[in-house]
C-alpha cells in the first residue's frame, strides 16, 4: 500500500474513533437547547458543524444514552415535514453528564492545544 493510502486511511480512522467518542456529548448538547428527533439531531450535527461532522444513524449513542437514564421519549408528535416522529428530551441525570462530558472535553481539548502550539512547559 502506498504511503499517501496508508495516510489517508489513518487520517479516517481517526476521524470514525473522535467522531464515536463525541457523538454522545454532541448528542446530548442538541437535545438540551431542545427536545429532537433522530433525524434533526443528524442534520443539526452536519449543520452546526459546517459540514465537518456527519452522524448518520445516532442510533447506537441513542440506545446507551437512554440505557443510561440521560435521556427519555417524549410522546411522538408531528414534525415539520408532517410526519409522526419520535423525539427525545435530556433528564436531569443527562444534564449532569452533559456538565462532566463538557468539562473533560474543555480540558482535553486545552491539553491538545497546548501540546500542538509547542514549546516546553516552564516547572
Amino acid at each position: 500500500m502506498a504511503s499517501g493510502e496508508a495516510d489517508k486511511q489513518y487520517s479516517a480512522a481517526l476521524e470514525e474513533n473522535l467522531k464515536k467518542a463525541l457523538t454522545e456529548l454532541l448528542v446530548l448538547k442538541l437535545l438540551s437547547e431542545k427536545d429532537r428527533y433522530i433525524g434533526e439531531l443528524s442534520a443539526a450535527i452536519h449543520d452546526r458543524s459546517n459540514g465537518a461532522l456527519t452522524v448518520v444513524f445516532p442510533y447506537g449513542a441513542i440506545y446507551r444514552l437512554q440505557q443510561a437514564g440521560y435521556i427519555t421519549e417524549k410522546e411522538k408528535r408531528s414534525a415539520p415535514d408532517g410526519r409522526r416522529r419520535q423525539y427525545f428530551t435530556v433528564t436531569r441525570e443527562g444534564k449532569t453528564y452533559l456538565d462532566q462530558l463538557l468539562r473533560t472535553y474543555a480540558r482535553f481539548a486545552q491539553g491538545i492545544t497546548d501540546i500542538l502550539a509547542g514549546g516546553e512547559r516552564e516547572e
